[in-house]
């Protein structure tokens, strides 16, 4: 009786969980907070675009996933610093600082693709 009780329990957990999420999980960020860092994001790729540190070049958001162009910054740069670009940009396109957009890497000079971002994190071919 009492393995029933506890699985019983179980099961209106999971299912109060999934049916009302707003009230088993507090949300970890306001929309200020994320607002604010999406801001900080944006202020940041500026900087390090076309008119910056050339890490990126432009932007094609016609096709999914994205396509970003990145320049002669982002080939100087080691891999740690490649993937922390590649993830900030993913969280702002996402618009969300807990959440990630895909994204296909090419070179700005020949148009190739030369990696992506994705379900399986940041891989340079």
């Amino acid at each position: 009786m009492m393995v029933r009780t506890s699985f019983r329990i179980k099961i209106i957990l999971v299912a109060s969980a999934l049916l009302f999420p707003s009230l088993s999980f507090a949300q970890s960020l306001s929309f200020k907070e994320i607002d604010a860092r999406v801001s900080e994001y944006r202020t940041w790729l500026d900087l390090v675009g076309s008119k910056g540190s050339r890490l990126w070049m432009r932007l094609d958001s016609k096709k999914r996933p994205h396509r970003l162009y990145v320049g002669e910054g982002f080939r100087l740069a080691n891999y740690q610093e490649k993937e922390n670009f590649i993830d900030i940009f993913s969280r702002f396109l996402a618009g969300h600082p807990e959440k990630n957009m895909l994204i296909d890497i090419f070179d700005d000079s020949t148009g190739t693709l030369i990696g992506e971002y994705g379900f399986g994190g940041f891989r340079l071919f």
